[in-house]
């Protein structure tokens, strides 16, 4: 990742909520049971509320530990909003060490007690009453104590141990780092109108914006029915939800305002959607910009937000606007131009880097 840099213009390929586009009809039914589809163009110009939360916390906590932090290794920007695929693979690594450490701690220090009652009960010839007690006493100590020192021993373990075994290591470590994470890698592209969902093992999947349908899918788990944020390609039928843009959430509405900023995101007859992460690139986008200097907005209002006021305040009519909001009442642009244009035609118009449809 680079030094941001001011948009100079948005390529002819960009997302324009105001010019129609002529598509082909797609060979596969639009409707999926379970899963609702979202209109495109239709804005409620509000952004996720819980995602918004968590944004101030993060840039102000980031700003703290350095002023200069949006420069390099920020995966929201202007031009670029950047994301993970889920990768179990990685999760799996990552966390291996920490619960193979509580596993030791929890279970192997019950059979080490009590192997050793046994064997002092065995060797001092104990009576079954007093062994008893022992084990009684002595495991469920050992487990709060355990539970005690997990935290503490595993942040230690984690970073002096590991760290020293993994020192003589550590280029190596972080470019195979960089590159899984680059393999894993998606983005929508706000200034060429295109979105990339990784495959991983170097490959990826490329298309415009507008091929793609957006549907809030229900995720059943044991607390009942979620919501999550799914893309499915109209012309090829490859679905992607498995990402860290797409957060399992508790609330259908806040699933509705994340596809209501990311439509807001890629067209640029828009301003950029003012969230927090966004805010230290608002003055490199043109259209952003012009806006900001119209409305005379703060260009350091997330930033030096009271979080705890502004839940108390604006947050809460803002949520309330979210969960209260006539989201039924959308009228998709997109829609009606399906079948405007045969496909052999409109192949000959996507761009070069697009996937083969």
């Amino acid at each position: 990742m680079t030094i941001p840099i001011e948009t100079q213009e948005y390529a002819s390929t960009a997302y324009r909520s105001d010019q129609a586009v002529e598509l082909p009809e797609t060979r596969a039914k639009r409707e999926r049971v379970g899963d609702e589809l979202q209109p495109y163009g239709a804005y409620a110009n509000l952004n996720p509320y819980h995602r918004t939360v968590e944004d101030i916390d993060t840039v102000q906590s980031s700003e703290r530990d350095d002023p200069e932090f949006y420069k390099e290794h920020w995966w929201w920007d202007h031009q670029r909003l950047r994301f993970l695929n889920e990768k179990t693979g990685l999760k799996f690594l990552i966390l291996l060490l920490p619960f193979t450490w509580i596993f030791t701690l929890l279970i192997g220090g019950v059979a080490l007690v009590g192997w050793s009652v046994i064997s002092v009960s065995d060797h001092f010839e104990l009576p079954a009453f007093l062994f008893m007690l022992l084990l009684l006493v002595l495991v469920p100590s050992w487990i709060f104590f355990a539970f005690w020192i997990i935290p503490s021993t595993t942040n230690w373990l984690m970073t002096n141990v590991v760290g020293a075994i993994l020192k003589p290591f550590e280029k190596t470590l972080e470019k195979k780092l960089d590159e899984t994470l680059e393999d894993g890698c998606s983005e929508f592209n706000r200034v060429t109108g295109q979105v990339k969902f990784a495959l991983g093992k170097g490959r990826s999947f490329e298309a415009p914006f507008v091929e793609f349908d957006a549907y809030v899918e229900r995720v059943v788990q044991r607390g009942g029915i979620f919501y999550r944020l799914m893309f499915v390609h109209r012309y090829t039928q490859k679905q992607f939800n498995k990402t860290s843009l797409s957060n399992i959430e508790a609330e259908k509405t806040e699933v509705l305002a994340l596809w209501d900023m990311l439509q807001r995101y890629m067209d640029v007859t828009q301003p950029l959607p003012d969230m927090p992460r966004l805010e230290p690139f608002r003055h490199l986008d043109p259209v952003t910009a012009k806006y900001d200097q119209t409305t005379s907005r703060n260009p350091r209002y997330w930033r030096d937000l009271n979080l705890e006021d502004w839940q108390k305040g604006e947050g809460a009519e803002i949520l309330k606007k979210q969960r209260q909001y006539a989201w039924g009442r959308r009228q998709c642009r997109v829609t009606p131009q399906l079948g405007s244009v045969d496909m052999p035609t409109y192949r000959q118009s996507r761009p070069e880097t697009a996937c083969v449809v």
